[in-house]
Order: C-alpha cells, then structure tokens, then sequence
C-alpha cells in the first residue's frame, strides 16, 4: 500500500483461485532492488516480452496493477473494473498477462487492474505485483542487502502468525490488550488504524502530530499518535508510534482495523513464509 494505497478489483478477486503457494521447485537466487523513499521495492522484470520494468513489490495490493502505457503497449484487450483506495471508489479496467518474471520467479499467468501509477513519486513504475502473485511463493526482504529472495529459509528473530483475511494477509497486533487485526502491507512505512473500529478503551489517544499522503484517489490525512503496552508475535513496545485515519472503511472488510507497514517494525530482513503461515522479521 504505497504511501497508504490499498485497491483491488471487484472484477478480478473472484477468479483468484486462493492464496495458497505453489510449492517444490521454487527458485531461490537472490533479486536486488532499489528501496524508493525507504521503504518501496522496486525491481527490475519482465511481463510479456517487455523487458527492463520497474515492478513494486507489495503485500498491499490485490490484483496486481499494469499502468496503462504498458497495457497500450502490449494491446491488451481490458474490461471494466473497480478498485477501493481509503474507502473510495475507482473506475479501472482489468485484464490477464502472461510471461511476468522476477529473476527466476514466473507465476504464470497473472490477472491485473489497468491504471495511472505516476502518483507514485520517486520512480517510475510500469507494475505493481500485488499478493496475488507474491503469495505464491514464501519470499525474504533484505532491506540491508537490498534482495528479495523467492525461497523459504529458517525464521528470523522475531514471529507472528499470519492469517487470511479475504483477500489481504493479516496479523493480530495488540495495543494496551486489545486485539487489532492488520492488513500486512510491503508498500507502506507505517502503521495505520482506523479510527472507526478502534476499540473504545484506546480513545482518546494523545495526538502528536498528522500528515498528508497521497494515493489512488487523491489524499489522505493521518494523525500521528503513540500506541502504549503494544505487542506482536514475540516483540513488544512500551511505546509504538502510528498513525490514525479518519474517514471511510466502506471499501475495507469488516474484519480489519488498520495497516501494517513492514517498515514499522524497523526490520532489517522480513519473511512471510505461507508454509508455516508465518511472518517473522529481525533486527
């Protein structure tokens, strides 16, 4: 969710088939990426011949999205579509690629959403490949090395179940005791809650600030406050620092009560292994 960008398509989410991983033959070399704005991953691949794109990687995002001067150029033939970003309607279209391929990862064919990406700023980004692609595989994020590794491998330092929640990943974190269950979110540096199904107990939170971030359908503003007693799997904070939106959780299932940027938990490397239905991170 790049800068708090959530989106998938009405059109699309009923063919996916599941979540589950393709296991045995899974390719294990290492792909290097360019980490825009500290916190995006952005690597080079190819979709359909068209070599040399710059694809963000993001937990955030389902179906994957092709900006639309790549879908001129591969002519394909789109049909109506919609997506939710902060609870607001967009009209896109949708379509079905062939021939995606990250180092020696080749899902197979791939529905996408057609769509403007140039409000992603820092980079220009020709695809989004969103969890439908990235769940069929368990896949490592060395922010420090800079690789993103298509293999499952021991667990890191710190674990926390992952749990599906149509159509998004989520875990359970927990703020003063209180359970909140998030959407887990490679293309976000933040931990975002909604204030609409924030228990009680945790209102009112002392506010430290806001910001303004831009996504698919414009803008949206985030108050800065300070989680306290916060927990995750195995790591837990005296104080956390996050971020509460005010405004419409129509577009959001009902079973979600924020995001979880993988940036906040200040890891050096992030797994999400589907095997074990685990996330694990360590410093």
């Amino acid at each position: 969710m790049r800068q708090g960008y959530i989106c998938w398509s009405l059109a699309v989410c009923g063919a996916l088939c599941s979540l589950v991983p393709v296991t045995g033959s899974e390719p294990v070399a290492d792909v290097p990426f360019e980490l825009v704005q500290q916190h995006l991953i952005v690597v080079k691949g190819s979709i359909a011949g068209l070599h040399g794109l710059n694809l963000l990687i993001d937990t955030g995002t389902i179906p994957s999205v092709l900006d639309q001067r790549i879908a001129k150029k591969l002519q394909l033939r789109a049909v109506p579509s919609e997506m939710v970003a902060f609870g607001q309607t967009v009209r896109v279209s949708s379509a079905s690629v062939s021939g995606l391929q990250i180092g020696l990862f080749q899902p197979g064919e791939v529905p996408v959403g057609i769509g403007d990406l140039t409000y992603l700023e820092g980079s220009r980004i020709d695809a989004i490949v969103g969890l439908d692609v990235l769940a069929r595989a368990s896949f490592r994020i060395d922010y420090n090395a800079r690789t993103l590794s298509f293999s499952a491998s021991d667990s890191e330092s710190f674990r926390t179940p992952l749990r599906v929640v149509w159509p998004f990943m989520t875990v359970t974190l927990y703020a003063a005791g209180r359970p909140m269950h998030l959407l887990v979110d490679t293309g976000s540096r933040d931990l975002v809650l909604l204030k609409s199904r924030m228990p009680a107990s945790l209102l009112p939170l002392p506010w430290k600030g806001d910001k303004v971030i831009r996504h698919a359908s414009g803008l949206a503003h985030l108050l800065r406050y300070e989680f306290r007693q916060a927990s995750l799997g195995d790591q837990q904070w005296d104080k956390l620092d996050g971020f509460v939106l005010e405004a419409s959780t129509a577009g959001y299932p009902p079973e979600i009560d924020g995001v979880l940027g993988v940036r906040a938990l200040g890891g050096a490397r992030v797994q999400f292994n589907f095997e074990r239905g685990e996330l694990s991170w360590s410093k």
